[in-house]
């Protein structure tokens, strides 16, 4: 008897998605050891159909290229200080959820930031098989086709009063005036994570006003890294000569957040 296999499973394996099937909130969760001890995830089914996620902890670094690699051991990793529920969910369409988590510190933790990733893994439901023959000896049989997501939250512990600094290192004109490479540096003890923008000075009615002409929100350097270089488009063409500011603002969530710009001519 000969079976003919119609229909695959194909995964996808993506950090975040806002058009995801899966709809996560907070895309970080930030927690200490004084206030800040726990954290609640908001999960909703925004596909057709019921699904079910599966719930884990893993560990992994942030690569200067760009991306992440998974891990294993090493150096301790928040993942070992921290309880959660639920770790199946099962979501109809439209359906939400929560899943809580709290760090439980160990005493004498070294103050620093210990980072892991919370993912959320969608997994088969029980297959259909439809049987065309209806009976032990057809020729051919059918698998649904599904799309599987795999959405993974950064989660980050401070232990202690952690300072760090960021410096705009290099800024070049990439791309004959429509993109520019920037490179944000990090120091000291933390993590930063933040928005680049790029603006030109304009005067309307005899006052300078400044024009955004480039974004790039939620860039990070985790503590891995000391710096990371990022393309930014620009949302027009400049002439040769003009000059622009480029600004990089930390997010308010972190100790001492600054705000730096630097100045460049084309």
């Amino acid at each position: 008897m000969k079976l003919f296999l119609i229909g695959c499973a194909l995964a996808f394996f993506i950090p975040f998605s806002v058009n995801a099937n899966l709809l996560v909130s907070p895309t970080r969760a930030e927690l200490d050891d004084t206030t800040h001890k726990s954290a609640i995830f908001s999960l909703v089914n925004k596909g057709t159909s019921t699904a079910r996620y599966n719930i884990y902890f893993e560990d992994k670094v942030q690569l200067a290229e760009g991306g992440y690699r998974v891990i294993e051991g090493g150096k301790p990793a928040l993942s070992q200080f921290v309880r959660y529920s639920p770790r199946r969910v099962t979501l109809e369409s439209e359906q939400g959820t929560r899943v809580r988590m709290a760090a439980r510190v160990p005493k004498g933790l070294p103050a620093a930031e210990y980072r892991s990733y919370i993912v959320f893994h969608q997994i088969p439901l029980a297959p259909r098989v439809s049987n065309q023959a209806n009976d032990d000896y057809a020729e051919t049989f059918s698998l649904s086709v599904t799309a599987f997501v795999r959405i993974s939250v950064p989660v980050i512990l401070r232990i202690g009063e952690l300072e760090g600094d960021v410096t705009i290192g290099a800024v070049t004109d990439a791309e004959q005036q429509t993109s520019l490479g920037v490179t944000i540096k990090r120091h000291g003890l933390r993590s930063t994570y933040g928005d680049i923008e790029v603006f030109v000075e304009k005067n309307i009615g005899g006052v300078t006003e400044l024009e955004n002409i480039a974004s790039v929100k939620n860039v990070a350097i985790y503590t891995e890294l000391d710096s990371r270089d990022f393309s930014v488009n620009l949302t027009r063409q400049l002439i040769k000569g003009a000059e622009v500011i480029v600004r990089y603002s930390e997010s308010k969530n972190l100790n001492d957040a600054q705000i730096i710009e630097t100045r460049m001519t084309l």
